[in-house]
This record gives C-alpha cells, sequence and structure tokens, in this order.
C-alpha cells in the first residue's frame, strides 16, 4: 500500500504579490500559483486515496480559521480543509477519466479563492501554526508523511517572537513533519541567484525564515528554482509483481534425481510505460424535456458516466455491436443474429471449419506452469535482432537460503564460461510455451539473471536485400566498383562524419569533464509528459492556451546546435565526396 501523505500549502495573496519583478510578464502570484498548480494536479493524478491536501491563505482580505479569535492570526484564511481533490473541465468532449475518480470539492471553487488581496497584513508564522493544527487533527496520531510548503513573497510582517518560534520547532520535529519555503526571489546562492537593491524588511524575513528552517531540518529556497525544476518529469513508482514463481530446472525431476531445482521469481525488468488513456463522451440530455441531467451515475452495461458535479453536462458513449448474415428473403438482403448464435470457425483455404466449444480444446496446448533450461549457447553465437521482448529479472526466493545459493552458483558458472541459458517458459497453466534467453547479471549488491523472449522458427523474417559492397550482374559478374557503390574517399568522409558527431563523450559533467550527452536518466518519453502536462493545464486553465512542452522534452529532438557547428566542415566534404547535387 502506498504511503499517506498530508500536505497543506500556504499561499501568500498579500498585495505586494501583485507586482511584477526580475523581468517577468506576470505577477508573483501568478509565478507562485505556477508552482502550486503544478503540485495539486500532480497529486490529483496520482489517483491515490492516501494523497491528501488543504490550501491555506496569507495575507487575505478576511479571517477564516479556528483561532480568527486571537489577533495574531487575523488575515489567515483556511481556504480547503486537508481531502482529497478533484478536478472538473467539462470544456471538451475529449475527457481523461483518471483525473475525475476522486469525487471531492471542486477545484474551480478554490481557484477562485485564490486572488489578490488588498492587505499587506497577515503573519507568515502564524500560517504555518495553523497548517500544524490542521495536519494534526486530520491525521491524528496515524502514520503520514506530513508537510508544509509556504510560497510567498516575504514582504508582510512577521511575529518571530523566539519563544513561539521554538515551539513550533519543536512540534515540527516532533510530528515528523517537513517544512518547505519557497520564496519569490529569495537570494539562493547555491542557484545563483540574488535580488539587488532588496527591502531591508524581506531581508530581514528572509533571514527569520531561513532559521526556521535550519532548526527544523527544512527546506527553503527561491522560487525562480522550484518553477524551473517542474519542467523534470516526475517518474512513478510501480509496485513489483512477479510474472512466475516456481521452479527453474535443469533436467527432469521426476525422472533424474540429479536433476536441478531451484526455487526463482521472475519480474519485469523494462516495461512500456504507456500514456493516460481518454473517453469519449457526449452531452447528457434529459430525454423528457431536453434540460441537461445532473445525475452521475453508470449508464447502462457499466459504461462510464461523469460525476455528479455542478456545471457537469457530459454523460458516457454506449457502444453497441449488430452481427449480421445475407440472406435473401430479409429486408436490405441482411438479417441481424444474436451473438449466442455464432459459432467459431477457422478459415481453411475458401472455406471455414468449425470447431464447436466442447471441442475447443482441441486447437489449445495443455501446459503446466514452469521454466526448464533447455541448452546453453556461447554469448558470441547470439545475435542482438533475436531478442523479442522487453526483459525481465529473475532471482531466488528471498526466503530460501539455499535456493539463493544454488541460484548463485549457476549465475556465477554462466558468468564465467561466457555462456547464455536457453529455456522454455511457461508462466501459467495453460498458457503457451514461449523460449527466453537467460543472462548473467552480476552487480555490487545483488545477482539476477536477464531473460528476453527469443523466436521460435515461424518467427524469423529472413529477407534477401542486394548487398552494399559489390553489384552482382545478370550474369553472375561481381563488380566491385560502380555509380552505385561508394568508393573509399566516401567511405573515408563519412567514418570522420560520424566520429565527429560521435554523442558519447560530448556531454559534460559537474566537474566539466566529458561525459555521455544523452544519459538514460535525462532521457524522458516526450508523448507521455506532454499528454500529462497538457491534461494538468487544462483541469484547472479550461480557456488559456496551453503552454509549450518542457525544454527537457524536446531537448534530444534535434543534435546539439554546437556539435552540429563543429561538425559542418567534415559535412561539407561528405556531401562533396558523395557528389550531392541537391
Amino acid at each position: 500500500m502506498a504511503e499517506k501523505e498530508s500536505t497543506v500549502y500556504i499561499v501568500d495573496v498579500g498585495a505586494s504579490m501583485g507586482s511584477v519583478h526580475n523581468g517577468r510578464e506576470i505577477s508573483d502570484l501568478d509565478f507562485a500559483m505556477t508552482y502550486i498548480w503544478d503540485k495539486i494536479t500532480s497529486t490529483v493524478a496520482l489517483d491515490r486515496k492516501t494523497a491528501t491536501l488543504g490550501v491555506i491563505g496569507l495575507r487575505t482580505d478576511g479571517t477564516a480559521n479556528e483561532l480568527e479569535d486571537e489577533e495574531s492570526f487575523e488575515h489567515i484564511s483556511v481556504l480547503q480543509e486537508i481531502s482529497k481533490c478533484v478536478i472538473v473541465s467539462p470544456s471538451s468532449c475529449i475527457v481523461y477519466p483518471k483525473l475525475f475518480s476522486i469525487l471531492l470539492p471542486d477545484l474551480k471553487q478554490l481557484r477562485s479563492s485564490i486572488v489578490l488581496s488588498n492587505t499587506d497584513k497577515g503573519d507568515a508564522i502564524s500560517a504555518i501554526v495553523i497548517a500544524i493544527q490542521m495536519i494534526t487533527k486530520y491525521c491524528k496520531k496515524l502514520k503520514y508523511r506530513r508537510k508544509i510548503v509556504l510560497v510567498t513573497d516575504g514582504q508582510g510582517p512577521l511575529d518571530a517572537d523566539p519563544d513561539s518560534v521554538t515551539e513550533i520547532t519543536n512540534k515540527i520535529k516532533q510530528d515528523n513533519m517537513e517544512l518547505v519555503i519557497v520564496g519569490v526571489d529569495f537570494d539562493d546562492a547555491e542557484f545563483g541567484f540574488k535580488e539587488e537593491d532588496k527591502d531591508p524588511q524581506k531581508a530581514k524575513n528572509e533571514q527569520t525564515f531561513a532559521e526556521l528552517v535550519e532548526s527544523c531540518d527544512g527546506i527553503i529556497g527561491t522560487l525562480q528554482q522550484a518553477v524551473e525544476e517542474l519542467g523534470m518529469p516526475r517518474l512513478k513508482t510501480t509496485r513489483p509483481v512477479h510474472s512466475y514463481r516456481g521452479w527453474l530446472t535443469l533436467g527432469d525431476p521426476e525422472e533424474y534425481d540429479s536433476a536441478a531445482c531451484i526455487d526463482v521469481e521472475r519480474y519485469p525488468r523494462t516495461m512500456v510505460r504507456r500514456p493516460m488513456g481518454a473517453s469519449r463522451f457526449v452531452q447528457r440530455q434529459d430525454p423528457a424535456n431536453g434540460s441537461t441531467q445532473s445525475t452521475g451515475t453508470l449508464v447502462n452495461d457499466g459504461d462510464l458516466a461523469m460525476p455528479d458535479t455542478e456545471g457537469n453536462d457530459l454523460a458516457g458513449v454506449k457502444n453497441s455491436r449488430t452481427y449480421q448474415v445475407l440472406d435473401e428473403g430479409a429486408p436490405g438482403g441482411k438479417r441481424d443474429v444474436d451473438r449466442d448464435d455464432l459459432a467459431k470457425g477457422y478459415e481453411y483455404g475458401r472455406t471455414a471449419v468449425h470447431i464447436s466449444e466442447s471441442d475447443e480444446n482441441v486447437t489449445k496446448l495443455e501446459t503446466k506452469s514452469s521454466l526448464d533450461i533447455i541448452g546453453f549457447i556461447p554469448w558470441a553465437n547470439y545475435d542482438r535482432f533475436m531478442s523479442m521482448t522487453v526483459s525481465s529479472i529473475l532471482i531466488a526466493q528471498r526466503t530460501n537460503s539455499k535456493a539463493v545459493m544454488a541460484f548463485s552458483s549457476l549465475i556465477h558458472a554462466l558468468f564465467e564460461l561466457e555462456t547464455y541459458a536457453v529455456a522454455r517458459l511457461v508462466t501459467k497453466d495453460d498458457k503457451p510455451p514461449v523460449i527466453v534467453l537467460l543472462a548473467p547479471s552480476i552487480e555490487v549488491d545483488y545477482e539476477c539473471l536477464l531473460d528476453v523472449q527469443i523466436p521460435f522458427n515461424e518467427d524469423v523474417r529472413s529477407y534477401k536485400f542486394p548487398p552494399l559492397d559489390r553489384v552482382v550482374t545478370v550474369s553472375g559478374k561481381v563488380i566491385k566498383e560502380h555509380r552505385n557503390l561508394p568508393n573509399d574517399a566516401l567511405i573515408s568522409a563519412m567514418s570522420k562524419y560520424v566520429d565527429q558527431m560521435d554523442l558519447s563523450s560530448f556531454g559534460r559533467d559537474d566537474d566539466g569533464n566529458p561525459s555521455e550527452y544523452m544519459p538514460m536518466s535525462e532521457t524522458f518519453s516526450p508523448v507521455l509528459h506532454r499528454i500529462d502536462q497538457a491534461v494538468r493545464w487544462r483541469a484547472v486553465h479550461p480557456t488559456e492556451p496551453i503552454p509549450p512542452p518542457y525544454e527537457i522534452l524536446v531537448r534530444y529532438s534535434n543534435p546539439p546546435e554546437d556539435l552540429v557547428n563543429q561538425s559542418k566542415k567534415r559535412l561539407e566534404k561528405l556531401i562533396a565526396a558523395a557528389d550531392v547535387k541537391k
């Protein structure tokens, strides 16, 4: 089960947040909300019942909190109690249902509540106290990951009484809360930002915030860095689910006592992650008077309908299928038949061979769940194109010490002999068997076998193409020099150009040394994260244009400009050697 989380966001909406600074085209509040909305919509998109959040407005015109009778807690408003959120965006007939699976208060109402105020009164320290109280009341003594995020420009007054700050710090530590303060144009030496001509009051407040964060082991940073980091896609962790659990055998244990049987477990190592899917919806109409219905239940046959939410007028599309056969006596020459009247047939030449349901087991191969080694091949004899699927990882049963020792012996034997094992795999009873290649992998902290599916004879496509290094005439004569064959000058020019465009060492590490330009850890799926970005933006900005893709998603769409410029002369020589006319 995923870890429970409870986060409270404190948003500074004071009058000073309406200013525009440092060349930005939007106000400080809009700049701050770029960060806040991204965090909130990311929480909603997780589709987890254990992820909750609340929102507090700081320096609001009014006061709405449980301690509002005390003067120090004025101009602080709880805009949303800690709860799960819902995003309702019925502005399009293509809707992403994942964002609708958490049925809670409409975030459009929250968005309308976060507006610039006409006052600068309101104590941020007191707002943190309110956030602590909200989390304590909601989480009680249960195990939660508790977090408070304050976004402010540091312009408002602070009640930094040492005794109060110490009490707040002790409470944060005692309840294992995490305090994060993100400041608009706060100085940050690590990020390399320092605001010139800073207001003395703001500088003093920044120092107070820094001391508070340091005392409770929190985090403080500048908003500019936080917004820039939003472009870094967040990877979703997945719980490992085994695809096979049983014996790995070498030999037949039913016939030979010398056969080896090792208890193993198989898990995915790589798997394609698909983007969120879309469902189609239409305007929901009342059959009686044509008015929009307000109900939000499932339609017939379990089709998806939109939740009962104000302003929601969409209904799920119901799919239906009919079956027809040719019948000259029926209207239109076709007659509808029920699905239950259909029979399965296999195409055989120009006819169909009928096999009844009672005889269907004839077409199925009865198998038992197993993983049997059937042979070994040297590394050098395996061709890369033989790998057909994503890879999986095979480990010994973790609670079986004998299996761990035996499995480790097999891995080291394969590694020392530079050999792969070939095995027959049936993941579940009556599943079709597949052939997999088992490759040893020995790391510092673990050992395993990596497996990929390899083809049967019918799966291989052997196509023949003309050779690239010679021309064979109709009479069988072999020609080594021809206008369609590359000469030595062209081969040399191409080789030098390829070497010049090498990406393996074009990047630079933190110390400025050559490194890989395109590491796997920084290569993200553009389609997956672009759809996620667009959906989260449209959820809270139904009419505004969707922003361009994050820079990291398009960074590797083209070769680096510096490398292209460095290789320009090599390219010109290659063009000349190839005698390119256009």
